[in-house]
């Protein structure tokens, strides 16, 4: 965990959380703490919960029992209205990118602005978007269309989208999932870079060890839908549990 993180507030904390799909018992009781400022990578197995996990915390997916806190509010009871507020708080970043290919980048970029804001300015918006952007070094992409970018580039413009309220708190599924190596590497560390200059609080979901070791303070292991284990990538990569190991080997 990073220095100072384990006195800091709780800004998602998830208590017994259940959810199955008929037989499939998915998460049996899972717990999670996300502290302030603090970068959580959830490694497991495909299809061990992982994406259902951020799904419930964002509310598009309903838990069967247990409970899930955001900033100290129980995200079950939410309204759909309530939902929306929170989620200008919460950034997600798909494993998609889930670009708009009919819209350019500053459009794209402009969605989430126009849908949540009723009242902003022509120039806060262009202002907002200039900055987004210049955060992930891809100013001069502002009119190009999805089609013309590379894959690398998408996932820098679907993050900028994701930064464009100013979350507290952002959720990556797989940020680095298609990449080539180098080009993952370089997202991993401009999550990084990101975390440091907005001090932000993330959950990432992530096969890639190179990205795990790159942007985790620590790592909670998603075994039988619990957290079976939880620890720097230091402390579970030197795991003598079998269980542990296979991630690592």
């Amino acid at each position: 965990m990073r220095t100072g993180t384990k006195d800091l507030p709780s800004v998602i904390c998830i208590e017994g959380l259940k959810k199955s799909f008929g037989k499939n018992n998915v998460l049996n009781g899972l717990n999670l703490d996300l502290k302030e400022g603090e970068n959580v990578v959830v490694l497991g197995k495909s299809g061990s919960g992982k994406s259902v996990l951020i799904k419930c915390i964002i509310g598009l997916m309903d838990l069967d029992s247990g409970n899930i806190q955001v900033f100290g509010e129980d995200v079950p009871r939410f309204s759909p209205s309530d939902l929306d507020k929170m989620r200008t708080k919460v950034g997600f970043l798909f494993q998609s990118n889930a670009l708009y290919d009919s819209m350019t980048v500053r459009e794209n970029l402009e969605f989430p602005l126009r849908r949540h804001w009723i009242k902003i300015t022509k120039k806060e918006i262009d202002d907002m978007v200039t900055e987004a952007l210049t955060s992930v070094g891809l100013a001069e992409t502002i009119d190009m269309m999805p089609s013309e970018l590379s894959g690398g580039m998408k996932k820098r413009i679907a993050l900028a989208r994701t930064l464009i309220l100013k979350p507290k708190i952002i959720l990556y599924d797989e940020p680095t999932t298609g990449l080539d190596p180098i080009t993952a590497k370089e997202i991993s560390k401009l999550m990084v870079e990101i975390q440091k200059k907005y001090n932000t609080s993330s959950i990432i979901i992530s096969h890639d060890l190179n990205c795990v070791k790159i942007t985790s303070n620590r790592i909670i292991m998603l075994i039988d839908g619990i957290c079976y284990a939880t620890g720097t990538y230091a402390e579970l990569s030197m795991s003598t549990d079998e269980r542990i190991k296979q991630f690592f080997d």
